[in-house]
């Protein structure tokens, strides 16, 4: 591998689509969580979109930004993609609520959530990933930079997976419990078309290429989890460690076998564990989506008793997180044996905007409409 291969890396920022959600996971992610200034109307989010959009693309692909005094801060492009999204208020703001796609709205409560309005719901999202921290630091600081007279910031959140060149592309990643997670994804045009895209024609053409993401920030309660020995930490999970595989035998991507029982007749896939919670589909498969989790790592909060403050900073894309996203985790949170050692502390649900043609912007079949 040359020594700067990641030096004009570069993955498409126009198409149908935004980049950011098809492709595998980038090393590093800085989500962005910004609220419209209580004055922006919706001629404000127009020249928003229309100032953002162009930086995005020209940051994406190694461009010259006009009146940035810093290029060699984003010299390096390192796969760099921007993925942009707006929250539910957005249909209120520019008075068309009616247009809002089925399943835009926060996610109902589960009785284990510990939700904090500091990881809440905001107006607009910025899914920021690259394989360069410096590459990540400059796109996210400028960005914030051009939101400044019609923005703030309510939350940055940063996380990580493999580095660029650690692992083949596409490796399933591994969360801090050290479990392989996000086997089950799809992995083909038809399969994203199914669970992932929005189409649309005529009435409706504004959605189509768009998505649904929901955030969820999930934290990691590392200290009682490594007093479990490993087969207990794989009887919690349903997965070998070593290469998340089913209890049941094979590889990773190989069917489980809900079935299948020791000499003494039991199940070897535990009814409760994360797995078989996460694959008991409904009855037309609808349940299934776009998994794209880093892991974070921050500093400790004070008087925290844990030695970290661990997670996921876990994201997935959808058509409709109430035939999705919900219909798992209500699985999940009724008997999931992972229940005791996570908690989930923030929740947001955002319209992914169609992609982009090289003299649109973000959002312009909504708010043009």
């Amino acid at each position: 591998m040359s020594e700067t291969a990641l030096q004009n890396a570069t993955i498409p920022f126009d198409g149908r689509v935004q980049s950011g959600v098809e492709q595998p996971p980038q090393a590093l992610l800085e989500m962005l969580g910004l609220n419209l200034k209580p004055e922006v109307d919706k001629a404000g989010l127009i020249e928003l979109m229309q100032e953002l959009t162009p930086t995005a693309r020209q940051l994406t692909q190694g461009n010259p930004i006009p009146n940035f005094l810093a290029p060699e801060m984003v010299a390096v492009t390192a796969n760099l993609t921007i993925t942009c999204g707006f929250g539910e208020r957005i249909f209120d703001l520019i008075e068309r609520p009616d247009l809002k796609p089925e399943g835009l709205h926060a996610i109902p409560g589960f009785k284990r959530d510990l939700l904090q309005d500091r990881w809440g719901q905001s107006d607009l999202v910025f899914q920021i990933c690259c394989d360069d921290p410096g590459t990540l630091f400059a796109a996210g600081r400028l960005l914030l930079e051009k939101c400044r007279d019609k923005a703030t910031l309510k939350w940055m959140q940063k996380g990580f997976t493999y580095a660029y060149g650690s692992a083949p592309r596409g490796t399933t990643p591994r969360n801090p419990f050290g479990q392989v997670d996000g086997t089950i994804n799809p992995d083909n045009e038809q399969e994203f078309k199914e669970q992932v895209w929005l189409d649309g024609e005529g009435e409706t053409a504004y959605l189509d290429g768009s998505s649904i993401m929901v955030l969820r920030r999930i934290e990691n309660f590392l200290d009682p989890w490594e007093l479990l020995d490993r087969d207990a930490r794989e009887r919690v999970i349903g997965r070998k460690l070593s290469d998340g595989g089913p209890l049941s035998g094979g590889g990773e991507h190989d069917e489980e076998d809900m079935e299948a029982k020791d000499a003494e007749g039991n199940y070897l896939i535990d009814r409760r564990s994360h797995l078989a919670l996460s694959r008991e589909h409904e009855e037309d498969g609808s349940d299934v989506l776009r998994r794209r989790a880093y892991a974070y790592d921050d500093a400790p909060e004070p008087g925290q008793s844990d030695l970290t403050n661990s997670g996921l900073v876990w994201v997935s894309f959808q058509r409709n997180p109430d035939k999705q996203f919900t219909v798992i985790q209500k699985r999940l949170d009724a008997h999931d044996l992972l229940n005791k050692f996570v908690s989930h502390i923030g929740s947001a649900v955002y319209w992914i905007v169609p992609g982009t043609t090289a003299d649109s912007y973000w959002g312009q079949g909504l708010l043009e409409k």
